[in-house]
């Protein structure tokens, strides 16, 4: 199969999978691939896949990098944080509030849960601080790597 054949393939699968496929098929606006590659784009970015548990964004700014992990109706004794290299896991346990009765519809999960997050740039345990508040998990830590230094080639 040609290679850039194979690539289109590819590109149109994506599109089906973001849910916007048929939109994206019958749009007489979308007349070139690159105007269809950033709406696919801006589409899975706004709809994460959905085993993507916890939710999480990560922010640079010029001295900090800020993970935040929204993790609706936990407290912090239900989640643990460990850090390894650039790598941080989350991971904890989701209960059910109500013991009793038939569920009617049943859309939370429960149990047991692990997320691996890369991080940016790597850190250290020492480095970093964890703030629960409101069902947010705010990581953060300083920057090492701020600014590109020069090498000298010889």
């Amino acid at each position: 199969m040609d290679m850039e054949k194979l690539k289109q393939w590819m590109e149109m699968a994506q599109k089906y999978q973001s849910g916007n496929f048929w939109d994206v098929i019958f749009d007489q606006d979308s007349n070139t691939d690159e105007q269809n590659n950033q709406t696919y784009r801006r589409e899975s970015q706004a709809n994460p896949p959905l085993n993507r548990f916890p939710l999480t964004d990560i922010y640079l700014t010029d001295t900090q990098v800020i993970v935040i992990i929204e993790l609706p109706g936990f407290q912090k004794e239900d989640v643990q944080v460990s850090l390894s290299g650039n790598k941080l896991l989350i991971k904890g346990v989701s209960k059910i509030p109500i013991m009793t009765g038939t569920p009617f519809l049943n859309e939370r999960k429960y149990g047991e849960f692990e997320r691996l997050i890369e991080l940016p740039e790597p850190t250290e345990r020492k480095d970093i601080q964890a703030k629960f508040e409101n069902g947010l998990l705010f990581v953060t830590y300083t920057r090492r790597y701020t600014q590109h230094e020069h090498i000298p080639i010889l």
